[in-house]
């Protein structure tokens, strides 16, 4: 490459680095809101709130618990919550959410910064006169895919797996080519991480082992390969072991109870015909970017491409085998994204290329009086690379745009306010019923009830509501949301708090009306427990 296009190169990067870093910002800001005691908070999706007053309790001497003294994992990202404990000892509750959001930045350019590494190992092999331009448009891909950012820049851990996952690849791509055996434990230590980040990330982790034996003939023939790899192994195995010893030690199960109370009880046929229907919209629109990397890894074989294109059909087939997702923005299928984005745009550049190379298509379809064939070839490939993006971000527009706020922002807003209304309208003994389990308990560090079970053993070893009574998005019923028992959670506990009284096919508000009164504080209407202690009616009676 000459100094000349290293140069633009350099310039491209920077321009979409501060065209990102100064929409993430308008995009945090825009799920920020002045509540009803004239100050601005910061939110996230209400299930990085459940981790963050995990995070919260912890760094705060409580235990890595949603209520002090209940041992519950009702997490499965581990390490994004011990992040979210950093920043919780360190600041108050919304600037640490604050601190979360922009890590979430932090972490798209990270993952965008690999992509285009990943983009030249893919296409070392490759004519020099496109290189840099698969590059920058897989720099530009990654930080451009909505819903991957919308998960990162609102605490999920989302955007932690995307990097670790694709630095894992990063270093694995690179042992392969030089052999070097750093290369190989960073390997290990990346993926190792992302287990901890996500524990199904493991089958990730199977498909590099996999690539790594079956592209370097040393790891199956030569002694000092072989060891190498199985201590790369080791060291994988290590995460795994210690995540798993750490979760029966500490909350008495292997498994975290999330975990049975999304993938127990409901039959494997229905939830594969659950998450059939729910990924339909998915690959809809994700088919114009993902046809052409499965033609091009047929007609262009090469193992490092095959690897990148497994994962993302690993992550769409671990979709559907959970059943779907209670939220259509693709977060499972989301960390995989940036490597399809690679193998599209270098294939999308090879095939351009090739064609720009023909006299019919040199002479007819790029002759122009401006530019040369070879520069109206890049601008086909950078104006078809926005066209595929256009295609897999078209539904989210209105939020790109800041034309809508986006999801559950405005939820956020209620539920921060009704978090902040309790605290002023009852005492610390109170107790707070929720189906938004995350950032009502968060603001309120009132002792909490979850009604849809994610961090209430009970509840998440019922069986399953599948009549249809939970349902959106195409699925019968809906994972994490089809398992309650309000006779239990609100007749029996009766909170202090409750935040309704009809999910499914329960309703108990006949019930609640004679033991609730309905209130409204500062515009935020309460269902109180009845002459309950807990409840300073004083204040409310002088509002």
């Amino acid at each position: 490459m000459d100094i000349r296009k290293a140069r633009v190169e350099k310039v491209m990067i920077a321009l979409i680095y501060a065209g990102f870093v100064i929409w993430s910002a308008a995009f945090i800001y825009n799920t920020s809101f002045i509540a009803v005691d004239g100050n601005r908070y910061f939110a996230l999706f209400d299930d990085a709130m459940i981790s963050m007053r995990y995070a919260w309790n912890f760094s705060h001497g409580l235990g890595l618990v949603w209520n002090p003294g209940e041992y519950v994992q009702g997490y499965t990202n581990l390490l994004m919550t011990l992040l979210m404990s950093f920043a919780a000892c360190i600041f108050g509750k919304s600037a640490a959410v604050l601190f979360v959001q922009i890590s979430g930045a932090v972490f798209m350019l990270a993952i965008a910064y690999l992509s285009m590494k990943i983009a030249g190992i893919i296409t070392r092999d490759a004519d020099p006169r496109h290189r840099s331009l698969v590059g920058v448009l897989s720099f530009l891909c990654a930080v451009s895919y909505y819903p991957l950012a919308y998960w990162s820049l609102m605490g999920m851990e989302t955007g932690l797996l995307a990097l670790l996952v694709t630095a894992g690849v990063w270093a694995a791509l690179t042992y392969g080519i030089g052999g070097k055996p750093r290369y190989l434990f960073l390997t290990a230590l990346y993926l190792g991480l992302a287990y901890l980040t996500r524990n199904d990330s493991i089958i990730f982790a199977m498909l590099v082992w996999v690539y790594l034996v079956w592209e370097i003939p040393e790891t199956r023939t030569g002694r000092a390969g072989m060891y190498r790899l199985l201590s790369a192994t080791a060291v994988y195995f290590l995460f795994v072991a210690g995540q798993t010893a750490f979760q029966y030690l500490y909350y008495g199960e292997i498994l975290p109870n999330t975990y049975t109370l999304k993938l127990t009880g409901m039959p494997l046929a229905a939830r594969i015909e659950n998450g059939l229907q729910f990924v339909k919209p998915f690959l809809s629109v994700t088919a114009p970017v993902l046809i052409l990397p499965v033609l091009d890894v047929v007609f262009d074989f090469r193992k490092r491409k095959l690897l990148l294109l497994f994962i993302f059909f690993s992550a769409l087939a671990y979709q559907i085998y959970v059943g779907g997702d209670p939220w259509n923005y693709w977060r499972m299928m989301s960390p995989a994204m940036p490597l399809v984005a690679i193998l599209f745009v270098s294939a999308l550049s090879a095939l351009v290329l090739a064609l720009s190379d023909t006299r019919f298509f040199s002479d007819y379809c790029l002759r122009n009086p401006v530019f040369s064939g070879r520069r109206m070839a890049g601008l086909l490939v950078v104006a078809m690379t926005i066209t595929g993006l256009l295609s897999a971000n078209l539904r989210f527009l209105p939020e790109i745009l800041f034309l809508e706020k986006p999801y559950t922002a405005e939820s956020n807003r209620d539920n921060v306010n009704t978090a902040l209304v309790l605290n002023r309208l009852t005492t610390d003994n109170a107790t707070v019923g929720v189906y938004w389990a995350g950032t009502i308990p968060y603001f309120t560090d009132r002792r909490a009830v979850d009604f849809l079970g994610k961090t209430d053993s009970y509840i998440a070893h019922l069986p399953p509501d599948i009549s249809g009574s939970v349902s959106w998005f195409g699925m019968k019923s809906v994972p994490g949301h089809n398992k309650y028992d309000l006779d239990y959670s609100i007749r029996k506990l009766q909170p202090t708090y409750v935040q309704g009284f009809q999910w499914g096919a329960q309703d108990v508000s006949e019930w609640g009306a004679a033991r609730y009164v309905e209130v409204e504080y500062n515009g935020v209407r309460l269902f109180l427990l009845k002459d309950s202690s807990d409840v300073l009616w004083n204040k409310i009676s002088a509002s």
